[in-house]
């Protein structure tokens, strides 16, 4: 027969497990009442945890689904997993499973264990949308590619013009294609750290004039002006440089395709409160302020008619995005409609490559 002592020792365990679960725990008796809520679920649910036990389940969450997989657990026995967000007023998902309490001589109640999931619920949603939208982005191209294929097959090859011009949009397809699976590709293995970054010392004058000469034909075609402005006194950085060369020149790339002929770009660096920003700015139309907040995420388009026109993936600023984290950075844009943006990738500034 266990003493007091053990009895006291075994309890203890018993608090110092629950309390660090990271599941809401609440043990309710077959009144309903609360008789154990652990720390998670007094953090979860806004609960006094001096005052959390002997209260109605009901009166906790009012949430009435709960409540009757609640009784019908204590009344079968059965065990019940729902979700719900309807018990916080912020949009959180919670998972609940409510299974039956039983001892050697009695049913004592039920437990109720909750998860919250609201993290899981969002990547499973832009799972989809991903999914959804790299269906789209492959399907339009090749629907085009088959169409001008069939045509050719049936006729068309024997009209060496109009050939010719049905081979020319086939090719402007297919070098879609392969944009978007390339990008797709890059995405992935920054996102994965499938690409070890390679830290290496960056002259910033002559890196950026070689990107920027990397587009001199494109600029001399919109008759555009670029300049490169770097602080005084800043030479160089830390950072990988296939890397930061992919994600200055999706930026750049940008800037010349959406500014108006004749427009101004500015490549700049300069060191700030232990960082060193990298920006990229233009004179161009500008995006709205309600767009700024998503330009970053996969296939967002502001304009998705001009940016498939352009040729664009819809995928390059989520590349420049991933790029700057796994620097352990970030990226933001700026932007006043008509006046046109900046966009800015942020590192910390590193003394040696160690």
């Amino acid at each position: 027969m266990k003493n007091t002592a053990d009895i006291v020792q075994e309890t203890d365990r018993l608090t110092a497990v629950l309390s660090s679960m990271t599941e809401g725990v609440l043990a309710v008796d077959r009144d309903g009442k609360t008789f154990l809520v652990n720390r998670a679920a007094c953090d979860m649910f806004g609960l006094d945890e001096r005052k959390a036990a002997g209260r109605d389940i009901h009166d906790i969450f009012h949430n009435e689904e709960l409540s009757r997989m609640v009784e019908e657990t204590l009344a079968s026995g059965n065990v019940h997993t729902f979700e719900t967000a309807d018990v916080q007023p912020k949009e959180t998902l919670f998972r609940f499973h409510v299974t039956p309490i039983k001892s050697s001589a009695s049913d004592l109640g039920v437990a109720i264990i909750a998860h919250d999931v609201t993290s899981i619920d969002k990547l499973e949603k832009v799972r989809v949308e991903f999914v959804a939208n790299v269906s789209h982005e492959l399907k339009t191209p090749l629907a085009s590619i088959k169409g001008f294929v069939e045509t050719l097959k049936d006729g068309a090859l024997e009209e060496p013009e109009t050939a010719r011009r049905f081979l020319s949009i086939i090719e402007r397809h297919t070098n879609r294609l392969n944009n978007l699976i390339s990008d797709l590709l890059s995405l992935s293995k920054i996102e994965s750290g499938q690409i070890p970054l390679e830290m290496k010392k960056i002259r910033l004058l002559p890196f950026m004039n070689k990107l920027v000469g990397t587009f001199e034909d494109n600029i001399r075609k919109k008759e555009h002006t670029v300049a490169v402005d770097i602080q005084e006194g800043l030479t160089h950085m830390y950072a990988d440089d296939a890397l930061l060369d992919q994600a200055l020149a999706n930026l750049l790339d940008n800037a010349i395709k959406y500014t108006p002929s004749r427009g101004k770009i500015t490549v700049s660096a300069a060191e700030e409160d232990g960082q060193i920003r990298l920006a990229v700015s233009d004179t161009g139309l500008g995006i709205p302020e309600a767009d700024l907040g998503r330009v970053f995420e996969r296939f967002y388009r502001v304009d998705k008619a001009r940016s498939r026109e352009m040729g664009g993936t819809g995928l390059g600023l989520a590349i420049v995005k991933h790029i700057a984290l796994v620097h352990g950075g970030t990226v933001f844009a700026k932007s006043k409609p008509g006046k046109g943006c900046t966009f800015t990738m942020t590192f910390p500034k590193r003394k040696s490559t160690s």
